[in-house]
C-alpha cells in the first residue's frame, strides 16, 4: 500500500524536498489516468476556465470532473504540497491547512464551491454548467475531508494517495506504461551525468 508519509517524510529533508518536486512533474498525470479508469467515480473533461461576472479573461484551473453516476460536473483544483513548510500540508487533517492559498484563482475556486451559479465555465472553448467544486489534496484524513467539505462547501475532497493506491490495485496499462517511461527517461538523465563508477 502506498503511504505518502513513508515516501515523502523521511529523516532526510533534502531527499524529501527533491522527491516532492519530482512528483510535482507528473502528479496531475496520475489524476488524469485515474479518471480514465472506468472504476473511478469521476471522469475528467479537461481543464476549466472560470470567469467571474464581467470578466473577459478568466482563470484556468486543473480539472473538470463529471461524476459517473449522477452526471454532476465539478471544477477541481489540486494541491499536493508534500514537504513544504516541514510537511505541515502533506496530509489534510484540518481546514486551516487550506487557508494559506490566497492567490486569485484559488479564491475564485473556493467561492465557486458555494456559489457555482455566479460563474461562467468553459472547457475546450465550450461553456458548461457546473454544480460545484472538488478539492484534490496530496493525502487526507477522513476527519479533515469532512471538515473541509463542511467549511468550504466542496462536493468532495479526493486524495492523490488514494488514487495512487487505486491505480496500484487496478493496474491500468496506461499508467504502467507511463511510469516505466518516466523511469526510463529519469535514468537516462542521471546516467548522463555519471562520470565514475561506484565499486
Amino acid at each position: 500500500m502506498i503511504d505518502f508519509e513513508k515516501i515523502f517524510h523521511s529523516s532526510n529533508p533534502r531527499r524529501d524536498k527533491f522527491l516532492s518536486r519530482l512528483f510535482g512533474i507528473f502528479g496531475e498525470e496520475l489524476v488524469r489516468c485515474w479518471c480514465n479508469c472506468p472504476q473511478a467515480p469521476y471522469e475528467d473533461l479537461g481543464r476549466p476556465t472560470v470567469y467571474a461576472p464581467g470578466e473577459v479573461r478568466g482563470h484556468t484551473l486543473d480539472f473538470t470532473l463529471r461524476h459517473r453516476e449522477t452526471g454532476k460536473i465539478f471544477v477541481a483544483e489540486m494541491k499536493c504540497e508534500l514537504e513544504f513548510q516541514n510537511y505541515r500540508y502533506l496530509r489534510l487533517s484540518d481546514p486551516w491547512q487550506i487557508e494559506h492559498h490566497q492567490n486569485q484563482a484559488f479564491l475564485k475556486f473556493l467561492n465557486l464551491a458555494k456559489h457555482p451559479q455566479i460563474y461562467k465555465v468553459k472547457v475546450r472553448g465550450q461553456e458548461i454548467y457546473v454544480d460545484g467544486a472538488v478539492l484534490i489534496w496530496g493525502a487526507i484524513t477522513s476527519e479533515g475531508r469532512q471538515a473541509a467539505m463542511e467549511r468550504y462547501g466542496f462536493a468532495d475532497v479526493l486524495s492523490v494517495e488514494m488514487m495512487a493506491n487505486d491505480l496500484r490495485e487496478w493496474k491500468p496499462a496506461e499508467w504502467c506504461q507511463k511510469i516505466n517511461e518516466l523511469k526510463q527517461w529519469s535514468n537516462q538523465l542521471f546516467d548522463s551525468f555519471i562520470f565514475y563508477s561506484l565499486v
